[in-house]
């Protein structure tokens, strides 16, 4: 096959081109709806994801029709057609949905993937393209194509010359869908960027000076948030404006607001897993922070470990009671006397009631609320001089991966640190910051792809005005869900949980066990290699090795355990010996906080109408029963005998599951009003 030659483009976009991606960039709403105006809102949504999707699908038919008149032109006679629709997309504001100019643009990318990658795009495929070419998410199951999905709205985007962005869960993804797709791009005449860490301020400007850039979410929101800390006008018209004034060429040495900036505006965004990135990071902010001047000292090193080693000598329910569903820590009048008295033995700082007090209860959140190989793990890691130290890693709780560069505030992670032994680091005050709501509410037009977005739609409407799709799938799902397993312990759950194992792997099946933490998935792993059972993990700790694990999760008589890190972004892909044993069987070792979580999960088997089974295994003492169960249906459910036990455990679990669900949206939508209020005030002092 021939590789066409890309035209030759000068190393950095025109300012011309750059002024209507400044112009694209828009601001958020202030704050989240409420009052009747979140009522009508609710109203409008339910009517819009109403609407069939049966036009898409006509227009996918007539697109595909389209593309397969065009397998007959010659390689040169299909440059001219490419050639021909970028000349006549280049430099409009946008193409009406459902026009024919959409549908000869998506008739030439559809046929450019079949000439790259020898694949035949599937009439639902071409579906979630014209969704995601109207600004809105399309719920595709997983194994349905996103990846390749994204290459025609994405091309069009990229044609106008304003370039988009494809955001991805993380770097690994983002490289991969580039190297995947990058052969369509090339051939379309797209230029294609990808952002990674190690990337220095030039490459980064050349990635985003790209048609189409790929990126994670947390790439690009830095990369803004370091973009507003270089310039005032950034991204803004007189940039452009500045552009044409000191043009490179003229001026080596130009004007420094051009080069202060990388990224060239905010017009088109195309989110992968969606739901994770505008929903699950809404209610947390991205911070630039700096040290603060001065630093602190070690006095105030010796604040957090003294802080802790007073929250160890207080007497839970005594001293303080824990309020895990508020997830808060709250002193009684005994405990405030008991550190009264502890601190008299201490060094003047601590005489104040009111220091001591937040110092405590910060060092008792630290200590009661977030639980190591949990929240968060403690890893060796490289400093400047190259030699190791360790450190405090968050761990996102719906992905499983670390939330690398990630600090908890107001002195709660140099508590952990504290409480972990470890030296605390340097308080450091915000340079810059923006909720992932804010920042991607700022594109012109914003779309993406979930496997579960349904369960979060009127929230995505309320807050970025986006309406989600349901795509169906190619091929029927046959996988089969099984009824939870209960347990009346964790220990016999998971005794449970390796012994159904076994037996798949003796038959042969692909076994996927989902957990919900590093720990769990390192408990389930020990007690399978006591079995004598070989079993390969993937959690944060091993997550350079994710692609091979990934790509031998599908072999027949496999076992793998994984966090939620094999639940998005992943497709395993079984062998004809696994598809003969029955398909992957995935056992997810706890319900989710959200249904949606577990889907994910569970959609790792039976992609494209392969054969899997899947189940969930709960127990009355499992985390989210104990925070958010019904009490009296908790006491019902221990004491009825087990042939009833059962369902009232079931029921149980389905209560629990929503309200926890029920109590993370309002946490998202406090934050966001906490959010606004914040941005407001930090823009305020900073002008």
């Amino acid at each position: 096959m021939r590789t066409p030659t890309v035209p030759a483009r000068a190393p950095q976009v025109a300012a011309s081109e750059r002024l209507w991606s400044a112009l694209a960039l828009r601001d958020a709403s202030e704050e989240p709806l409420k009052g009747l105006d979140r009522v009508a809102a609710g109203l409008q949504g339910r009517a819009i994801r109403r609407r069939s999707s049966r036009s898409e699908a006509q227009r996918a038919a007539a697109i595909l029709a389209a593309a397969r008149a065009l397998r007959d032109h010659s390689e040169a006679a299909f440059d001219r057609e490419i050639e021909e629709m970028r000349a006549t997309v280049r430099g409009l504001p946008a193409l009406a949905p459902g026009t024919d100019g959409v549908h000869a643009a998506f008739a030439i990318a559809v046929e450019a993937v079949r000439r790259c990658l020898g694949l035949t795009l599937y009439p639902e495929q071409v579906t979630g393209a014209l969704v995601l070419s109207q600004g809105a998410i399309a719920e595709m199951a997983t194994g349905e194509g996103k990846t390749v999905t994204a290459i025609l709205p994405a091309a069009l985007a990229g044609w106008t010359g304003r370039g988009v962005h494809v955001a991805t869960v993380n770097d690994y993804l983002a490289k991969r869908d580039a190297e995947i797709c990058g052969p369509v791009y090339r051939r379309l005449g797209l230029r294609v960027g990808v952002l990674g860490e190690s990337l220095k301020k030039p490459e980064r400007r050349s990635a985003y000076d790209a048609d189409v850039t790929y990126g994670a979410d947390k790439q690009f929101i830095f990369d803004f948030l370091r973009d507003r800390l270089s310039s005032p006008l950034a991204p803004s018209v007189t940039t452009s404006v500045l552009d044409d004034l000191f043009p490179e060429e003229d001026d080596p040495q130009r004007s420094r607001w051009p080069s202060a900036v990388v990224q060239r505006g905010l017009h088109v965004a195309i989110v992968d897993e969606a739901d994770s990135v505008l929903i699950d990071e809404a209610a947390t902010p991205a911070i630039i922070s700096l040290p603060a001047p001065g630093g602190h000292g070690e006095a105030a090193h010796d604040h957090y470990r003294v802080g802790v080693e007073l929250a160890r000598a207080l007497e839970r329910g005594r001293d303080y009671r824990v309020d895990k569903r508020m997830h808060k820590v709250h002193f009684t009048r005994a405990g405030r006397e008991r550190l009264a008295e502890l601190a008299e033995r201490l060094p003047p700082f601590w005489s104040g009631p009111r220091r001591r007090e937040e110092l405590v209860n910060q060092a008792l959140t630290a200590v009661e609320l977030y639980a190591r190989d949990d929240d968060y793990m403690v890893r060796e890691k490289a400093d400047d001089a190259g030699e190791a130290q360790r450190e405090i890693a968050i761990v996102d709780r719906s992905t499983g991966r670390v939330l690398e560069g990630r600090q908890w505030q107001l002195g709660l992670h140099q508590a952990i640190e504290a409480k972990e032994g470890l030296e605390p680091t340097e308080q450091r005050h915000t340079a810059a910051r923006v909720s992932y709501q804010r920042y991607f509410g700022r594109y012109r037009m914003l779309s993406g792809m979930s496997g579960t977005a349904w369960e979060v739609a009127p929230e995505l409407w309320r807050t970025y005005g986006v309406r989600v799709v349901r795509v169906p799938t190619h091929r029927p799902v046959i996988r089969k869900e099984r009824p939870d397993r209960v347990s009346s312990g964790g220990a016999h759950k998971f005794e449970t949980i390796a012994s159904d194992a076994q037996r798949a792997h003796a038959a042969g099946q692909p076994v996927l066990v989902g957990t919900r933490s590093i720990r769990d998935s390192e408990r389930v792993a020990t007690l399978l290699r006591d079995r004598g059972l070989s079993c390969r993990v993937l959690n944060a700790r091993h997550e350079a090795a994710e692609a091979s694990i990934i790509e031998q999760a599908g072999e027949a008589g496999a076992i793998t355990v994984a966090t939620n890190m094999a639940g998005r972004g992943t497709d395993i892909k079984i062998d004809g010996a696994a598809r003969d044993a029955g398909g992957l069987l995935v056992l997810a070792t706890d319900r989710h906080h959200e249904r949606r979580v577990d889907r994910q999960l569970f959609g790792r088997s039976g992609r494209q109408g392969d054969p899997g089974e899947a189940r969930a295994y709960v127990a009355l003492d499992d985390e989210m029963v104990r925070r958010y169960g019904p009490p009296p249906l908790r006491w019902l459910a221990r004491a009825c005998p087990e042939p009833l036990r059962s369902p009232l455990a079931r029921l149980l679990v389905v209560l629990a599951q929503r309200a926890a669900t029920r109590r993370w949206q309002l946490i998202r939508e406090e934050s966001a009003k906490i959010d606004a209020w914040v941005d407001y005030a930090f823009h305020q002092q900073s002008r």
